[in-house]
């Protein structure tokens, strides 16, 4: 029976010993503080990180991994037949062509597949956890690809964030560039549409960002129970957990993920965010 490996990216949230368990890698993106770098989730947690961003008057950058990086994770597994490395989406980030570049390297003595997951955060992660289990039930590499192509056609993230700011500054805003400007005092609502931050709506409230994310699920479920749940937040757990008590009323639910987005991406959307990465099931 071929073997396949599973390789993700830290974006992707996942709890140290799932990973562990899954034998998934997992392949550091870099958190710059000027000219302080660390690798995320290795040199600095979520904790460390979003504490800094508050005090830090410099506002941290973000890289992915280098082609040379994933090229020494993949020769590290070269014992595999197959390596399906999940990442978030290309169109937010270069980690997707890091990996690719890599992938096609001459050095390479296996096969490397790498899947663009057109989402993030749990969204991603829930693929490299699918993945994961399914290689360890000797699915083959064909199963396991329809599997992810079809999570990647109905995975979907909705978040409210609090601020706008960290999504202009790190270049990442998309189509809620719209919202920006506005004198009105809201809570704006994104979502992720082919890849890209879009803007779902500006609520006024908390309470009504948290009825337009359930509308948003409600609407993309169309009836079916959910495969998986993510529920994310920075710094807002609370938000979070009102957000799972509200998703758990309306709908069943299979699989749940809880936690602090990842920091490389809380560079980008700031404190205070919740939201749901989410998919129906097929």
């Amino acid at each position: 029976m071929a073997t396949i490996k599973i390789v993700t990216d830290s974006t992707a949230g996942l709890d140290p010993k799932l990973a562990q368990d899954l034998q998934i890698e997992v392949v550091p993106l870099v958190l710059r503080f000027g000219s302080d770098a660390f690798r995320e989730g290795i040199e600095i947690t979520s904790a460390e990180f979003y504490h800094r961003l508050q005090i830090d008057p410099e506002h941290p950058t973000t890289s992915q991994p280098s082609p040379g990086e994933f090229l020494e994770v993949y020769k590290s597994l070269e014992e595999a037949d197959t390596i399906i490395s999940v990442h978030i989406s290309g169109a937010l980030s270069g980690t997707c062509e890091s990996a690719t570049l890599a992938a096609n390297s001459p050095e390479l003595n296996t096969d490397v597949v790498v899947v663009d997951s057109r989402v993030a955060a749990f969204g991603h992660g829930h693929m490299a956890v699918v993945a994961a289990q399914m290689a360890m039930e000797e699915a083959t590499k064909d199963e396991i690809l329809d599997r992810l192509d079809s999570l990647i056609a109905r995975s979907k993230i909705a978040s409210a964030v609090a601020t706008l700011e960290y999504l202009k500054k790190g270049g990442r805003i998309g189509g809620a560039q719209a919202l920006l400007g506005s004198l009105l005092s809201f809570k704006p609502v994104l979502h992720v549409q082919d890849g890209v931050i879009e803007p779902l709506g500006r609520p006024r409230s908390t309470k009504k960002a948290v009825a337009m994310i359930l509308d948003y699920i409600s609407e993309h479920a169309a009836g079916k129970d959910l495969e998986y749940v993510g529920i994310v937040h920075t710094e807002n757990e609370s938000g979070a957990n009102h957000l799972k008590d509200q998703i758990s009323a309306h709908h069943n639910v299979e699989s749940w993920y809880l936690g602090q987005l990842s920091a490389v991406v809380g560079v980008h959307v700031g404190p205070g965010v919740f939201g749901a990465c989410f998919a129906a099931k097929p």
